[in-house]
């Protein structure tokens, strides 16, 4: 069974390497720091001799700081990846850095073009534009429809911004926890099958839904 992950690429330059604390999910729990939260998951659920294709998102972005993260991203979690012996291969989806529907239709196509049927599916959406999130929201449930993909996880790195202490007004990024999103994909997926007849059917039918 392939092994596919998708994560998206910041724009920034100043990047911060922590150890995230895994909420609720000791199996998504590294004592490494990662300055790309998927890597703390891949650390601890790749096999060796296992494929792995590595998709990466990036922009455009007139500084390139997408190529630079990219080559960031790669040394980490070949790094990573030394200990263990995984056969991993990387693509980058490089794209304009505008909001426009003919961008957000190439993405999705792109990203639904990289999956493969019956794959396990590890997706990062902590860094990139607003609108990747939503894009890999329909690509996932596309995969998991149509091409019988099982979504493993959909990871978010979260921390809190502070003020440095400087005096300038600078922030720093503290308190760095690690959530898996993947329950909000299968949610959305049986949300899309209801089949209710009025607005107060289709209330109770969630309710039931968010209870469970």
């Amino acid at each position: 069974m392939a092994k596919i992950v998708f994560s998206n690429l910041p724009m920034k330059k100043e990047l911060h390497a922590f150890r995230y604390v895994a909420d609720g999910q000791a199996s998504m729990q590294y004592e490494g720091e990662v300055i790309f939260p998927v890597n703390s998951v891949l650390a601890k659920s790749l096999k060796k001799g296992e494929k792995v294709k590595v998709v990466l998102l990036s922009k455009d972005d007139p500084e390139a700081n997408s190529k630079t993260n990219e080559k960031i991203f790669r040394a980490e979690l070949d790094r990573i990846n030394e200990s263990v012996g995984a056969e991993i291969t990387y693509v980058n989806i490089m794209t304009p850095f505008v909001e426009t529907r003919s961008v957000h239709e190439e993405i999705l196509r792109a990203v639904i073009g990289e999956i493969e049927e019956k794959a396990e599916i590890i997706a990062d959406v902590t860094y990139g534009p607003k609108t990747l999130p939503m894009i890999m929201l329909m690509a996932l449930n596309f995969a998991e429809r149509y091409f019988g993909c099982r979504i493993c996880n959909v990871v978010y790195g979260k921390v809190n911004f502070v003020d440095d202490g400087s005096g300038t007004g600078k922030t720093k990024p503290i308190n760095p926890v690690l959530y898996d999103l993947a329950p909000l994909c299968y949610l959305n997926s049986v949300i899309n099958l209801l089949e209710c007849k009025t607005p107060g059917d289709a209330l109770k039918a969630l309710d039931i839904l968010l209870k469970m």
